[in-house]
């Protein structure tokens, strides 16, 4: 398994990673509502972002890592390797969904429609919903 760089990171750390994630989603939800059909990859974006902050809540908080790698698929493996036997691997392959799908979303060049960053936004969802039941059965 490829961790790529990282860091230490206390476990209080947590805490403040799960507070950013929960406001991106907010946020996303907030922007699906007045969504135009021109605000797909700004919702991608804003989804993508929160999954990336619930994982770096997840890592911290169970294993005192955080990833620094410029490769953001590879937070998924820290995360797998964080929480060990506790990995769901249904929701690991949704977050790599995720985090392939920000290169694209982000840098790829190409207009996201409002349903690709809709569908991003439900993955999102669907796995934040999971992460805040590891964080809130996570070491003390």
């Amino acid at each position: 398994m490829r961790l790529g760089s990282t860091k230490r990171e206390v476990r209080s750390r947590a805490s403040s990673y799960h507070a950013i994630g929960r406001a991106l989603l907010e946020t996303a939800k907030a922007l699906d509502v007045i969504a135009e059909p021109k605000y797909g990859n700004g919702l991608g974006i804003i989804a993508v972002h929160a999954a990336i902050a619930y994982t770096d809540a997840l890592t911290v908080a169970y294993r005192e890592l955080k990833s620094v790698s410029g490769d953001h698929t590879m937070a998924a493996d820290l995360l797998e390797h964080a929480l060990g036997r506790r990995a769901d691997p249904a929701q690991l392959k949704r977050l790599r969904y995720v985090l392939d799908a920000k290169t694209h979303v982000s840098y790829g060049g190409s207009y996201y429609t409002l349903d690709e960053g809709r569908e991003l936004l439900v993955a999102v969802t669907r796995y934040s919903t999971w992460a805040e039941d590891m964080l809130a059965s996570r070491p003390a």
